[in-house]
């Protein structure tokens, strides 16, 4: 059946996935492919990839990467590295205007740049919050139509999340803080300076929980506090799990948390393809979020929530999350030919059903199995455009690396085939 081609932007912002769009071509519409859309259909081992001694390993690698925000040996990042966003261009604000200079001059003074860094504290997130680029909520999309990728939406950072905060704005509405994997400005009050007593628990605590289900509304004292999300990690002590909130002095104060003890497992879940699967699955249904907007994911933060429920400890971006095999102990970075016979040839010969991830310059997949011979991935993508229109797809789907005819029309654009150049074979 042919459908036209369409075309298939995926976009993934810097500290998500990538600056620029990626295009590939389709055939049909992706919900209309013959796949099923279900990971766990693509299980070829349901035995432990991992003896349980190495689990254990990538459990301590992974708190230790997860707590390195609160060793006594950090330094606060560079200028440049912090405050990329005052280069920013003008771009369109939520009324499809251009920013005026004002509006982008107050920023500039706002982050009192020459001050930095104005603070070191010891802190954690007590909200879910929106990481941004720079302080303030208004969006700068780069072209009028550029909804929904708002270039200031950096990321996605959890409550209970390990962090420092290094600097404040002009009118302390805004923070600027790091964690181990994503840096950026968020509210004041989503933050709270914890005392030295719950940090060393917390390091110290060799019992922790995740979630195996997205979005489980947690309460203290029949109080809603937060929702535990795939990518969280929950201290627990004697069979309670902890959160923190803000008090009146902006200091953490910990709290146990009632929970559903079917809905949560202990940290890490074993290696399997199964695990890896099911909680791919769980995610099915939310829809894609530009650098963890709405509080969604994106293709990045889709890869790495995932794949930290079995202890493998990713950073927020794309390329980043590929390059992690040149340096991590476990796992292997494969460079790609250009060529698409030979790179589908090494895919097929070396790349490990989910645990290999896949990555073109903007976007990261997940590598799950074969199909009809072919690769398949799973991967967080926004829509598709047609000559008809935008076709929204806007969530997770599975796909293989050609999913549309390239040879129909004149000067296709390029399939996620063409454009794949790198691979990480995780615990190979």
């Amino acid at each position: 059946m042919h459908l036209g081609i369409l075309v298939v932007f995926i976009a993934i912002l810097f500290g998500g996935c990538a600056t620029k769009d990626v295009v590939l071509s389709v055939d049909n519409k992706i919900d209309d492919l013959s796949l099923s859309q279900r990971a766990v259909m693509y299980i070829s081992d349901n035995g432990e990839i991992v003896k349980k001694d190495f689990s254990l390993k990538l459990k301590q690698e992974y708190l230790d990467k997860y707590f390195s925000i609160w060793d006594k040996s950090f330094s606060p990042a560079s200028k440049d590295a912090m405050f990329w966003g005052l280069s920013s261009k003008r771009g369109f604000g939520e009324s499809k205007r251009y920013h005026n200079d004002g509006f982008l001059d107050e920023i500039r003074m706002n982050v009192d740049l020459d001050s930095y860094p104005s603070r070191n504290d010891y802190a954690i997130m007590v909200k879910t919050a929106n990481v941004r680029v720079l302080p303030t909520d208004k969006p700068r999309f780069s072209s009028r139509d550029g909804y929904p990728f708002d270039r200031w939406q950096n990321s996605l950072i959890f409550a209970f999340t390990p962090i420092r905060v290094v600097h404040q704005d002009i009118t302390k509405e805004w923070v600027l803080i790091q964690s181990a994997f994503v840096s950026g400005w968020v509210k004041f009050d989503e933050v709270a300076k914890i005392s030295k007593k719950d940090m060393q628990s917390f390091i110290r605590s060799r019992d922790f929980v995740v979630p195996v289900r997205d979005k489980i509304p947690l309460y203290y004292k029949d109080r809603f506090v937060a929702q535990a999300r795939i990518g969280m990690l929950f201290q627990k002590i004697n069979n309670k799990i902890y959160g923190y909130y803000r008090n009146a002095d902006g200091l953490a104060v910990r709290i146990p948390l009632s929970y559903n003890v079917k809905l949560f497992s202990d940290f890490p879940l074993p290696f399997t393809q199964s695990n890896i699967a099911n909680i791919a699955d769980s995610l099915n249904l939310e829809n894609y979020g530009w650098g963890g907007m709405y509080e969604n994911r994106d293709c990045s933060a889709f890869i790495r929530d995932i794949l930290m429920n079995v202890g493998i400890f990713l950073p927020r971006n794309s390329l980043a999350q590929v390059n992690a095999g040149k340096s991590s102990p476990y796992s292997t970075y494969v460079p790609l030919p250009k060529d698409n016979d030979e790179k589908i040839a090494l895919i097929r010969k070396f790349a490990l059903p989910f645990r290999t991830i896949l990555w073109l310059k903007g976007h990261i997949m997940l590598y799950i199995g074969e199909y009809n011979n072919q690769p398949i991935v799973m991967h967080d993508v926004w829509g598709v455009q047609s000559s008809e229109g935008l076709n929204i797809l806007g969530g997770i789907s599975i796909t293989t690396l050609t999913p549309g005819n390239e040879q129909n029309g004149i000067n296709p654009p390029s399939s996620l085939l063409d454009r794949i150049e790198a691979m990480n074979i995780i615990v190979k």
